[in-house]
């Protein structure tokens, strides 16, 4: 009988060990999390849209791509936008980059009037992220 309890003992023991051991461990691998922020329109001699793109997860991205576009296309307005991708360098946890993408220089497309972008981080899905719900950000200028 006292080796069936020592058995049990130490059925139990590892049980518990395992347990403690796995509450211990993180529940998920750690990822990147690609974010833009502080979208503008800035006119000078070109005109730019200028974002920043930030790495809030808890490891470094591979680097990827931001695609930008118009958001309706038809409306003579966006045609002083052309769709257009960008490198997005490797971000370290916590880094962020500020990128700039020229903007159609033509009749009727100055900064006074109505500009809408979406911009879309990773928009190939080429990077697991924590978070895929936050990669696109719509800019609108009345």
């Amino acid at each position: 009988m006292k080796k069936y309890s020592s058995f049990f003992t130490l059925a139990l023991l590892a049980l518990g060990l395992t347990s403690f051991r796995g509450e211990l461990s993180p529940n998920k691998d750690p990822l990147p999390d690609l974010i833009i922020t502080e979208i503008h329109v800035v006119c000078e001699a070109q005109r730019w849209l200028v974002f920043t793109v930030a790495n809030v997860g808890d490891f470094k991205n591979k680097a990827t791509q931001i695609r930008i576009r118009p958001v309706d296309g038809d409306d003579p307005t966006q045609r002083c936008i052309q769709q257009a991708v960008r490198n997005v360098p490797i971000l370290q946890v916590g880094d962020d980059i500020k990128l700039r993408v020229p903007l159609k220089t033509s009749v009727g497309c100055d900064c006074q009037g109505p500009l809408s972008f979406e911009l879309k981080v990773d928009h190939k899905f080429k990077v697991a992220e924590s978070d895929e719900t936050n990669n696109e950000e719509f800019f609108s200028q009345e």
